[in-house]
């Protein structure tokens, strides 16, 4: 219609089966009210046309001369000889092709001459060879051409096709965000559902096992989302001593599976916003417990003692590799749900002795929020997740003791005595969390982060 090449990959020669639109919507009426549930049925025609032959067609109908109009270029990989599909399964329940090939094909022209306003710009379709590119906000570009070619793209409304803009294309719109989010199960992934639940987000969890790159691609392919969140993973129950007797299984989710996952999100240009843990590294002669020194994101991890710790320190390291991956570096999860058997007060309160070292902690109620900004910002790398400054053991139990109950006791033993009682060492380190604040400068202190989203919250709904 705009006088544009049309191009064929290969010589055309492939052949495939053509059904007019009203026919497929007519067959899965038909489906719907004679078909059996669990049955799958085929939707085809044995009417296969040649890829060539479609071009001429379409060439004639628009009065186009098909020698000049066609264009052959270089065949796309694994471009199938032929789609064959026996649809006589669906033909026994009474459905059956009505509509010619040249009726179609004229009713199809017309609609699209006809409609312009349902379809806007899809020479996107024109591209032969189109490259796909993940760019800031998370709008992809798909293009193959010159600079002067490669403007902003935009999402078509009806279709979701992305297409490079024309010039009588305005500004360029921005796709509707839909989150694809793994780990359902856990603190973390649920926290995240009801975040965009609040803020009208869509969103779908995934479906697909970490370790199984093929449901993994069913799952891009289903939910089509603009950003993936990773919240799944091992870390044991009751605790990360778990790792310990179980490493295989932490292995398979904790290295192959984010890896896979990764991947798989880079092989379809999308940001992973990746839940890391900042427990891979301890307090050492250049970063002293109580100096206010702490690690930043381009120090190499120096705990391993555990083997939570070093399966996570070690995906940390390949994933440097992948530009789509935002990682967030969670330490001693807090929430103001103290019923949660994984927040780490309620954890320390119920244990019968505790240690007492200041430590790094992230407040989900404040940072989890950040994290989905995050994602809207197309930020990437490596990020200490967690609220500036440190907190003791004993000072969160003073402020429970302060805030929720009056008459709360514990015991603090020493780090040679918790040895004793527990499996594989415990990180302790404070992180340097200067990075995030330049990004979000509304970004609380640990202690008055407690206070506004933890203590105060049930504070008051304990008095209510």
């Amino acid at each position: 219609m705009q006088g544009k090449p049309l191009p064929i990959h290969g010589d055309g020669s492939n052949v495939r089966s053509y059904l007019y639109c009203e026919d497929v919507a007519e067959a899965f009426e038909v489906v719907l009210h004679k078909g059996e549930v669990g049955h799958v049925y085929n939707i085809g025609t044995k009417k296969e046309r040649r890829v060539i032959d479609v071009a001429k067609d379409i060439c004639r109908i628009f009065s186009m001369d098909a020698e000049k109009s066609i264009k052959f270029v270089e065949n796309r990989p694994f471009n199938d000889q032929r789609y064959f599909l026996d649809d006589q399964k669906l033909k026994n329940l009474g459905w059956s092709e009505r509509t010619t090939w040249e009726e179609g094909l004229k009713k199809t022209m017309e609609w699209y001459i006809n409609n312009p306003d349902w379809w806007g710009d899809v020479t996107g379709a024109l591209l032969p060879h189109p490259r796909m590119l993940m760019m800031p906000g998370g709008i992809e570009r798909h293009f193959d051409g010159s600079e002067e070619d490669k403007s902003a793209s935009y999402v078509s409304s009806n279709t979701r096709m992305l297409v490079p803009p024309t010039k009588s294309i305005g500004s360029p719109r921005k796709p509707s965000l839909k989150f694809l989010i793994y780990g359902r199960t856990g603190w973390i992934g649920g926290l995240l559902g009801k975040i965009c639940e609040k803020e009208g987000i869509a969103f779908e969890y995934g479906r697909g096992r970490l370790e199984d790159r093929s449901s993994l691609m069913a799952d891009m392919q289903n939910v089509k989302p603009t950003h993936v969140f990773n919240a799944a993973g091992v870390t044991g129950r009751p605790n990360v001593d778990w790792c310990e007797s179980h490493k295989t299984e932490t292995i398979r989710t904790n290295v192959a599976g984010t890896l896979t996952l990764a991947d798989v999100c880079r092989e379809h240009g999308l940001l992973m916003m990746n839940f890391a843990t900042g427990c891979i590294f301890e307090y050492d002669a250049a970063h002293p417990e109580g100096s206010g020194i702490g690690y930043k994101e381009e120090d190499k991890p120096n705990f391993t003692g555990s083997f939570y710790s070093k399966t996570k320190a070690m995906v940390e390291e390949l994933l440097k590799e992948y530009d789509n991956v935002c990682t967030l570096r969670v330490r001693m999860p807090i929430s103001s749900d103290l019923n949660n058997p994984r927040n780490f007060i309620t954890k320390i309160s119920r244990y019968s002795k505790v240690v007492n070292i200041p430590n790094s902690v992230t407040v989900l109620d404040e940072l989890l929020p950040i994290s989905i900004e995050m994602a809207k910002r197309n930020l990437r790398g490596i990020w200490n997740f967690t609220n500036p400054g440190v907190v003791s053991h004993n000072e969160i139990l003073e402020m429970y003791k302060q805030y929720i109950d009056p008459g709360f006791k514990w015991v603090n033993f020493t780090l040679e005595e918790q040895a004793k009682v527990i499996v594989a060492p415990r990180s302790n380190n404070e992180m340097d969390a200067s990075k995030l604040k330049n990004e979000f400068p509304e970004l609380l202190s640990i202690k008055e982060s407690l206070v506004k989203y933890v203590f105060e919250l049930n504070k008051k709904n304990i008095a209510a």
